[in-house]
Order: structure tokens, then sequence, then C-alpha cells
């Protein structure tokens, strides 16, 4: 299990600091080599043992600051310099054509629109609230979070609320992956259209399912005295990461409901720009090709945690199912802590959902209903 995350801003930015660190060791070798003329040999004068002395303080400052030492070092750290802008150029082309692969995309999917297809226009979400299915239990790690996507068949998505340690509410979010393949959008949201529509960064009867379905768990918390303005987590897989990132990624989203933590398992969501405010983790299988469709690399931040487990390209379908990254995730919680960079601060970060008690489940489905004649 590695962690991932590299795009050619931060490639340019560790180029820089490469070449300020160089800027330094010159700097503090041409101290030292003013500091060392300065001062006068003791010549003969000052007895054979002074003057030994001298010589070697003389050549050991020579090496520190020649070319096997503080000099040397800079001109190495200059040529890596070089060579990280040399790999950031060659990000910026995969990044222009993967802007290029979203931009025929878009187009397609604007064109396709004309005939019905891939088109949220004139739909609303419709909630029908149902009996929650899931056997309420703390979360011990983030494999609960992501199993808490079973069974959310039919457009179901689930809200669980937990008390904080402080007395208010925090609010786990969790939401459903891709369950329709055709692309003339039908009742259920999480279909194709979704999918295609929630990766350009449009707006779709899904996120705003989802963003009602939290609302109608945190009003219901509300009437019963509770504090709601806990933190939020979003949690997905498939389709459900690109939701929850993308919600987590809208300014007015954000501005409605404390985010703090999002979950993706095998989903593209590079292409989010999730503030630096917000842990990210997002697992992806090697071998499973849901994960790269967007073409774009996670950020690599200290607040976005990305683990890539296995080796190869994306080719194998079955490594997209949820139960297998649940599976990943429940061994990477049970491996020696340490293990697994990064997996130990993430769950530090999110006490205020791991272990705590839980105060209700809310499920509803969401469907897509139609404003307007249907296309």
């Amino acid at each position: 299990m590695t962690v991932v995350g590299v795009r050619s801003d931060a490639l340019h930015v560790l180029a820089a600091r490469l070449v300020a660190a160089a800027d330094a060791l010159r700097e503090q070798a041409s101290l030292l080599a003013s500091g060392l003329g300065r001062c006068r040999s003791p010549g003969v004068s000052g007895g054979t043992v002074v003057l030994g002395a001298w010589v070697r303080v003389e050549a050991d400052a020579l090496r520190l600051v020649g070319p096997a030492g503080l000099w040397g070092e800079a001109l190495a750290l200059d040529a890596l310099a070089v060579r990280v802008r040399l790999a950031a150029r060659a990000y910026e082309e995969v990044e222009r054509a993967a802007a290029a692969v979203l931009g025929a995309v878009r187009s397609g999917a604007d064109g396709a629109t004309r005939a019905g297809l891939l088109t949220d226009d004139g739909a609303v979400p419709v909630l029908r609230p149902v009996t929650p299915t899931w056997d309420a239990r703390p979360f011990t790690g983030p494999a609960d979070l992501v199993a808490l996507g079973r069974g959310l068949d039919g457009g179901r998505v689930r809200v669980v609320e937990l008390a904080e340690p402080g007395g208010g509410s925090a609010f786990v979010v969790v939401v459903p992956g891709t369950q329709e393949w055709s692309p003339r959008p039908g009742d259920n949201p999480f279909d194709l259209t979704g999918d295609v529509r929630a990766v350009l960064g449009d707006a779709t009867v899904a996120s705003a399912g989802v963003e009602a379905a939290l609302t109608l768990a945190v009003v219901s918390a509300a009437a019963q005295g509770r504090a709601v303005d806990g933190a939020v987590l979003l949690v997905g897989h498939s389709q459900g990461g690109i939701h929850a990132a993308a919600l987590a990624a809208d300014p007015a989203f954000r501005a409605r409901h404390r985010v703090t933590h999002v979950v993706t398992t095998g989903a593209p969501v590079g292409v989010f720009a999730v503030p630096g405010t917000v842990r990210v983790l997002s697992v992806e299988h090697a071998d499973d090709p849901v994960p790269t469709l967007d073409l774009t690399p996670n950020p690599a931040r200290p607040s976005w945690l990305t683990l890539r487990v296995g080796e190869g390209p994306g080719t194998d379908v079955r490594r997209h199912a949820l139960d297998g990254y649940v599976g990943t995730l429940a061994a990477a919680q049970g491996a020696p802590r340490g293990t697994v960079p990064g997996l130990g601060a993430w769950e530090a970060s999110a006490a205020a959902f791991l272990h705590r008690p839980v105060r209700s489940v809310t499920e509803v489905v969401i469907e897509r209903g139609w404003q307007n004649p249907r296309p």
C-alpha cells in the first residue's frame, strides 16, 4: 500500500524549494570562505604545532566549502531542481491532455442533452423516507464508514447522527455508487447521467438529494433540542465518492454544513478542488480502472491522503467492488501502527466520528422528479 498524489503545481513548488536550499548553501559557503579569508595564518612564528593545526583548519574549511562540500551540494540541488521541473512539464502535458478529454466529454454530453440523454435539466430531487436497514453501532475506523454503503440500492442515502464529545451532533452521510447505466435519465438519479454530470462539475439531482437528506436529519435532530452545527463527514464509493468530493468542493454547501472529512473508495475525484480545511481519505485499487477515469491524480498535500493498493494498470473491474475496498481498509486498520503512513493521523483527526454513540439513522430514497415534461 502506497501513498500517492502528484500534480505539476506541487512539483514546481518542490523545484523552487530546492533552488532556495541551494542558494542558502552557497550563501553559507561564501560566509565561511569570507570568514576564513579574514583570518591570518600564524606563520612559522606561531610554532609548528599551531601552524599544523591551522593548516588542518584550512584544509577542512576548503573541503567544507569546495566541490565536495557546500558548493557541490548546492550544485546537486540545482541539478535535482532541473529534473523536477522537467517532470513538472511532463505532468503539465498530461494535465492538458486530461483537460482536453474532459472538454470532449462535456461537448459530447451537452450534445446528448439535445436528445434527452445525460441531462438533469428540468429535474428536482424527490425524497421518500424509508425505514433504516442498518444495524446501528459506533464506527471503529474508516472500514466501518465505507461498509456503511452496503444495502443502498434503489437510490437510497443514509445519514447517521453521532454524539459529539461536547454534547452536539456530528453527521456521517453515505452516498451510493452507480445503480443505473442507461444514458436516458430515469427515476434513480444515481445513474450514468449523475456520473457524467458530476465529473464535469455540474449540479446534479443526486447531489441535491444528498444535501436534502442531510438537512432532513439535521432538522429532525434540532427538533429534539440537540445542537446540530457539528462536523459532517461525506463517504461514498464510486459515483458516491464523486458526489461526496463535489459537495465538499462546493463553497455554498460548506457554508450551510461544516464539512470536515471525506472518504472515497474507487472514485475519480482528483478534479475536485476540495479545500485544505477538509481532510480527505481516498482509497484506490491499482487494478481498478474507475479511479483513473478523470485522468487527474489526487492533490499531494497533507490534508488529502490517497492510499493506492497493488500494482499494474487498472484492468480488473472486479476490483471495483465495494466489499473489496472494505476489506482493504480493514487490513490497513489491522496492520501494525505506522505501517500505512498517514492513516493513523487521519483517524485521529476524525475523532468526532469514530467510537462515538449513534443517536439516529435517517434513510431516504432519492428519486428524480420532473418539473417540466420529461425529455
